[in-house]
């Protein structure tokens, strides 16, 4: 009787110590995703090694500065305002130390369509469309000065980024088909550049503190913000004559995630 009332109390001691430990278990796990826990710590944060940005704004290639004013292609044939460009950025975080430090690579996308010129070589325009797509791509050197966020708080994040492009460009002509000089040239290549650009980011953490965190724990997204960036891109092929300028100095509004 003693061995089985020993027996007895050390089972009921096991499933009285699992029933008290299930919850803690179940605690541990779900503090970092439970929306409204009293638990979770206020300042949880995941790790953070990347970014990722979407940004969109004016454009006009500086086709025309080629000629110094001699001709104006672009103008002519598609007017001298400005178009939407669309950009993406991805960003690794490869140090942080007042700030972050990160390699961005990034692609782009623009479009225009105008009057296209007679496939004769003549340049007078012939009624029909064309149209001149350029899409971008970069690797940047990039900085955020989000030490102030970090430790304080402070939405605003001002950054910077310098780096090299690749722009590959072609023109179609009315049918659709890439445009020809006449003279055996094809509208279709590539131009080689640089760029720079400065900015701020506005961190909307601070807009709601507890979405935000679980936001982060639940997804890895550390901090949302909306940025503004304003940019120049020379893309004139880095010193080689006889490139087409696809550049531009401009601005851009974007969403940026960090995670």
């Amino acid at each position: 009787m003693k061995r089985v009332a020993g027996t007895t109390a050390l089972a009921l001691a096991v499933v009285l110590a699992q029933s008290a430990l299930a919850p803690r278990r179940a605690r541990a796990t779900d503090i970092l995703s439970e929306a409204g826990d009293d638990e979770r710590p206020d300042h949880y944060q995941s790790p953070q090694a990347f970014a990722f940005e979407l940004k969109f704004g004016p454009y006009r290639p500086d086709v025309d500065s080629e000629f110094n004013g001699k001709r104006t292609p672009y103008k002519d044939y598609f007017g001298n305002g400005r178009h939407l460009m669309s950009q993406v950025e991805l960003d690794w975080q490869i140090l942080r130390r007042f700030g972050s430090i990160a390699i961005g690579v990034g692609i782009g996308y623009f479009d225009v369509t105008g009057t296209a010129p007679l496939g004769n070589g003549s340049g007078v325009p012939s009624g029909d469309q064309s149209t001149l797509k350029v899409i971008p791509f970069s690797l940047s050197g990039v900085y955020r000065f989000d030490y102030f966020l970090q430790t304080r708080g402070f939405p605003v994040v001002p950054f910077g980024k310098l780096g090299l492009d690749y722009a590959y460009w072609s023109v179609a002509d009315g049918n659709g088909e890439i445009a020809t000089d006449g003279m055996g040239g094809t509208g279709r290549g590539g131009t080689r550049g640089w760029h720079a650009a400065a900015g701020a980011a506005l961190v909307l953490d601070i807009f709601d503190p507890e979405a935000a965190r679980d936001f982060d724990a639940d997804l890895g997204v550390n901090h949302t913000a909306l940025t503004f960036e304003f940019s120049h891109a020379d893309l004139s092929g880095l010193g080689r004559a006889g490139q087409l300028h696809v550049g531009d100095t401009s601005w851009s509004l974007g969403v940026l995630m960090e995670f």
